[in-house]
């Protein structure tokens, strides 16, 4: 089952509980609305971005601003990005974020696949282009600082995936902080609640970062400039933010080792679980008739486990692990 046959199977099914995609149920901070609701301008800008926006974010990540390019949300900057290295091996571990095939197939391009162990981790050996997502979409897997120095030591670059760098449980260290030779694709999708609003940066080196400003010009041609010029105004309240919502999904993982009783690696951040069902679409289509959704792992390269998004309150998700224990085939007793 390919990603779009999965969500006409679950729309047809109309579940209850939602756990299948990324869309965060946590509202957007008000601030950000608020000065969204006061947008006037909305003349074109310059490919890059906005000065004031790539002033904002290259605070955040202490670069320069001709070292920020703003994008279209986060697959925007990761198709620039792959572009740009096409003509380079390109590496990525498993299990995958699919989406990165899916530019991989539209650009005719080969991407290889890095194994990992049974705690997701892999081993970093051979030379390329890696492109790399942690937290990790779908384990919430996070790097220990050793394996990113392996990582950058043995790549020719590193496309780093940080989409959710700002929930994390753990210490989450960026290959930005141990190489240049890295371009970090950055959004702000998950930590304010926004994914339809479509609004990214990618954080590169100068030669990188003009790569991508042609892609844009090749493509959207300018990133939405109300949604760049809301997002810079409000960027000081991201540390309060990303403490929130850490807090909020850490709280949604703890409840998820107490009450399913599925075999998954402990996400050290994001808000996803990777379990250990058996038969993934035999458990997708046993979950869908009990009223919960998530997405088989064969979407993501592993045809023995599902895929759930935490994206419910907790007392919603307390049912929805119930009817998963029963439905693919644990009991829910103790």
């Amino acid at each position: 089952m390919d990603f779009a046959a999965v969500l006409a199977r679950i729309r047809e099914a109309s579940p209850r509980h939602r756990l299948d995609i990324g869309d965060p149920d946590l509202p957007p901070p008000p601030e950000l609305l608020e000065a969204l609701r006061k947008a006037k301008d909305f003349r074109y800008g310059p490919a890059e971005g906005l000065p004031e926006f790539r002033e904002a974010v290259a605070s955040i990540f202490r670069v320069e601003p001709g070292e920020v390019v703003a994008v279209a949300g986060g697959r925007h900057g990761l198709a620039a990005l792959m572009w740009a290295f096409r003509r380079r091996r390109l590496l990525t571990p498993t299990p995958y974020y699919p989406g990165y095939f899916d530019i991989a197939e539209a650009f005719g391009l080969r991407l290889e696949l890095v194994e990992t162990d049974e705690r997701w981790i892999p081993s970093f050996s051979g030379r390329g282009v890696y492109v790399v997502n942690y937290p990790n979409n779908p384990t919430g897997v996070v790097l220990p600082r050793e394996k990113v120095r392996e990582l950058v030591d043995v790549a020719e670059f590193v496309i780093s995936d940080e989409i959710y760098r700002d929930v994390a449980f753990e210490h989450f260290a960026s290959p930005m902080e141990l190489s240049s030779s890295v371009a970090v694709v950055y959004s702000f999708s998950k930590v304010f609640s926004v994914p339809g609003l479509r609004i990214g940066a990618v954080i590169a080196p100068r030669d990188v970062a003009r790569e991508v400003a042609n892609f844009n010009k090749a493509t959207i041609n300018v990133p939405p400039t109300p949604a760049q010029r809301a997002v810079a105004s409000v960027l000081d309240i991201l540390p309060r933010r990303r403490a929130e919502l850490s807090e909020v999904y850490r709280r949604r993982v703890e409840l998820a080792a107490e009450a399913l009783r599925l075999k998954f690696v402990k996400p050290g951040g994001a808000f996803y679980l990777f379990p250990q069902v058996g038969d993934a679409v035999g458990c997708f289509e046993k979950a869908l008739a009990a009223g919960v959704s998530p997405l088989p792992g064969t979407l993501y390269g592993r045809s023995d486990h599902v895929r759930l998004a935490l994206v419910e309150d907790e007392k919603k998700l307390a049912e929805a692990f119930g009817l998963l224990n029963a439905a693919c085939g644990v009991e829910t007793g103790p």
